[in-house]
This record gives structure tokens, sequence and C-alpha cells, in this order.
């Protein structure tokens, strides 16, 4: 049998194809349930707030198995755990579309969480087929899916509604797609060992970090409706520090850690990841403020358009995804001609103009359409550069690993900003009940043009090191075949 490095390389085309369709769909995934919270709720007799389980345990599921499937990568090969991943997605949306009861529709939205880890095992996979200049190009355009994804997946979800209101239609899709993109990685992504790392996956570790990432994910996304003070919210985030804390201790004396902290504490890994979680923030907290903008009726509020929940998606939430796919091979050219850092710095720069224009212009649809498109070529360029810049600074080994740190960053901010969006609206709501005042608004408006202006500056001078702004893949760079 020939050797990894004696295959031919896979057909770059191909192996692009399916691995951005994989990358759409984990987008689309997390986000597709929201437009059919309401039917749920209707057809399984539960309130809104239990249906609303269904997307934390999604999230829940993700934090806890990206990290897990990232180290797996490094052991067993991108390719083997993608396929996993996309099986396991598969089978909770046909449990899913079956499910009888609201617990059993949650068990399957959680197996759908699997979809988190997707994304870094494409660019895993990605890293060690393709080298050069390709390489750089490839994981921008991967990277511009799953913005691409999570436009489009509420928009899917609302058209598909309002042709057939039984939410079960949606999950049935979503196993069809996700089955499409488990064929799709058998037929194009190559079958060979990949794996460059050795050792095994730190159970101990897994233990720790996923009950730590449950303890602070969960009063993120309920600590609204619990109360940022009760006593829940208050316990889990003692025990959130101290189990983290145990964990890192665990994992300083492990010979094979889940995470290389000592890696990860290297102010380039740092300076990513906290970018990760900035681009993540405002990712979200955009979506939810147009959301909130254009659905409130100016009648009661004073300001909004009182679109419907498929023109909110079709028409305001749209040309982030469009903008996202224009922006993704625009990215990848910045970062090879240009470098990591410089793509960054403009997409802060275009973020703070996205931002600025939600915030101090909203009166007319035009200038919410400007801004949602601005900010999707914000998002798309900051994902654009993170996984070249990684790829400056990690061994082949942790690729993997390095890749599903970012990613859950990526997460914990998406999480941060949906809550932060949640808290100032609840603010912002006058004590009898009611539309939260325009105030609000302007305030999540400015703190994502303050989110955009940290990117620029970590960018710009966290990042001011040896290297930092040079054409990625000099460092750990081995393992390419094109």
């Amino acid at each position: 049998m020939p050797s990894p490095v004696d295959q031919p390389p896979a057909p770059y085309g191909r192996l692009l194809f399916a691995l951005c369709f994989a990358g759409v769909v984990a987008g689309a995934m997390p986000a597709v349930v929201v437009p059919v919270l309401p039917n749920i709720s209707q057809q399984l007799n539960v309130s809104v707030s239990t249906a609303n389980w269904s997307v934390t345990a999604g999230l829940l599921m993700s934090a806890v198995t990206v990290p897990v499937f990232g180290r797996l990568a490094d052991l067993r090969g991108g390719r083997r755990v993608l396929l996993w991943c996309l099986a396991v997605l598969t089978a909770g949306a046909v449990l899913s579309a079956l499910a009888p009861s609201i617990w059993l529709l949650m068990l399957g939205r959680t197996l759908q969480g699997a979809t988190g880890a997707v994304f870094p095992l494409a660019i895993t996979v990605l890293y060690r087929e393709v080298s050069g200049e390709r390489r750089t190009s490839a994981m921008a355009l991967m990277s511009g899916t799953l913005a691409v994804g999570g436009g489009l997946g509420p928009v899917i979800a609302g058209v598909l509604n309002r042709v057939e209101p039984d939410y079960r239609v949606l999950f049935w899709l979503c196993a069809a797609l996700g089955t499409v993109s488990l064929l799709l990685v058998v037929l194009f992504v190559p079958r060979r060992e990949a794996a460059v790392g050795t050792g095994r996956v730190d159970v101990t570790g897994a233990t720790l970090l996923g009950t730590a990432l449950v303890l602070v994910m969960l009063p993120l996304s309920q600590g609204t409706a619990w109360g940022w003070t009760s006593a829940p919210v208050v316990a889990m985030a003692v025990g959130a520090v101290v189990t983290f804390r145990l964990f890192l201790r665990a994992e300083n004396r492990h010979r094979d850690p889940l995470l290389d902290t000592e890696l990860l504490r290297r102010r380039p890994i740092m300076i990513a990841n906290l970018v990760s979680a900035l681009v993540g923030a405002a990712m979200y907290l955009s979506s939810l403020v147009l959301s909130h903008l254009v659905r409130s009726a100016p009648e009661s509020s004073g300001y909004g358009f009182g679109a419907s929940a498929l023109t909110t998606a079709s028409v305001y939430l749209l040309p982030c995804a469009v903008a996202a796919v224009l922006a993704a091979p625009v990215g990848g050219r910045l970062v090879v001609r240009f470098g990591s850092r410089a793509t960054l710095v403009v997409s802060g720069l275009t973020g703070i103009v996205g931002f600025a224009v939600l915030a101090l212009a909203h009166d007319r649809p035009r200038q919410v359409v400007a801004s949602s498109f601005t900010i999707g070529v914000m998002v798309s360029l900051g994902y654009a550069a993170l996984p070249a810049l990684l790829a400056q600074f990690v061994p082949p080994s942790r690729v993997g690993m390095a890749n599903s740190a970012n990613a859950l960053t990526r997460w914990v901010g998406g999480a941060a900003g949906s809550s932060l969006v949640a808290a100032v609206l609840a603010a912002f709501t006058p004590e009898g009940g009611g539309t939260p005042r325009e105030s609000a608004l302007v305030v999540l408006a400015a703190t994502g043009a303050v989110m955009a202006a940290a990117v620029v500056l970590l960018a710009r001078f966290g990042l001011s090191v040896p290297g930092a702004a040079g054409a990625p893949g000099r460092r750990g760079s081995g393992g390419g075949r094109h």
C-alpha cells in the first residue's frame, strides 16, 4: 500500500466544494430552528420558553464537543472525525423530525450540536491537503461559509414555514442536507492516514472542560430569563471558575493534554482567540438587533418597519449572507497579499462603519440593508484571516486543537453577544412592559462598533510581532500536497 505522501493529491475543486458545503450546513444548523419555535410550541403543546431549550441544547453540545473532536482530528485524521460529526448531525435531524415530545426533540437538537465541530475539522483537512497560496485562499473561502449558512438558514426556514407550517419538514430538510454533505465528504475528501499527533484523548480533561463550558454557556443563554443575580446563575459562575481551574491544573500535569495550554497562552494565539470571540459576538449581536429593529411596529414603538419574520430574514438579514459570499474570496486574496493582520484591520474598520450606520441612521430600509451588508463583510473578512493566522504559529500536530479552540471562543462570544442583547433590551423596557426604547438599539449598535474597534486595535498592536503580518504558512506548514 502506498504511503500517504505517495498518494496523488485530491482534486482541489471537488475537495473544496465538499468542505464548503459542509461549512454551509454547519453554519445554518444553530439558528435554523429559530423561525419555527412558535410552531414547535404550538404543535408539541409547550411554552415558547420551553421550546427555546431546543436552541440552548445545541449550543451546549457544540461547546462541549468542539475541543474533543479537534483533538480526535489530530489523532485520527480530520476526514474520519468529520464523517462522525456529519453522521451524528444527520441522526439528530432525523430524531428531531420524528420526536413526539419536546424532550426527544431536545435530544435530537443536542445531537445536531455536533455541527459546531464541522468548521474546525474542515479547516484541519484543508490545512493538511492543500499548501501555499491555495491553502490560504481555500481557508478564507471556507471561513465565509459560516456566515453564508447563518444567513441562509433562517431564510430557508422562513420560506419553508410559509409553505408548510409543520416544523418537522424543516428537520427532514436538515437530515437531507446532512446526508448529502456526508456523501460529498466520502466521495471527494481523500481517504488516507492524515493524523500527525500521537497519544490519546484526555478523558479527565474533556470531562472537566465540558462541565466548565456548560456552567458558562447555560447562564449566558438563560441568564436574562433566570435573572443575572439569581442563585442558579451565581452558583454556576462560581462552579465554572472552580472547574476551569481544576481543568488547567489537570492539563498542566497531563503528558498528553486535551488543550495545549502552553501553546494557547502564546500571544498570537490568544489574540486570535480573542478576536474570534469579538467577531462571533458582533455577528450574533447584529443579527438580533437588526431583527428586533425591523420587526418592531412603528405605531407602538416609534421605530421599526413592522416586518414579518419572512421579510426580516429575506430582506434585512440575507444581505449579510450575500456579503459573506462576496467577501470570502476577497479575504483570501487580502491575506495572501497583505497578511492576516492587515485583513483583520480591514475587517474591524468595516465593522465600525456598519455598526455606526446602524446606530445613527436606521429609520429607512436601505440604511438597515446597507448596515447588514457591511457587517457581513466584517464577519467574513475576520473569519477569513483567523485560520491563516493560526497556521503561522501552530505546529501540524496541533492544528485540529488550535482551530477547535478558536471555534470554541467564537461560540462563547456568540452566546455572550446574544445575552448582552437580551439584557440591554430588558433594561430599556418600560416598567409596565411593552417594546424596548429605541435608545437600547443605539447602545447595542455602539457596543458593536466598540467590538469592531477592539479588533482593529488587537490586530494592529497586539499582533505586532515578527512574522505576524507575513504570508501564512511559514510555520508549521507541512502536510500540504498541492
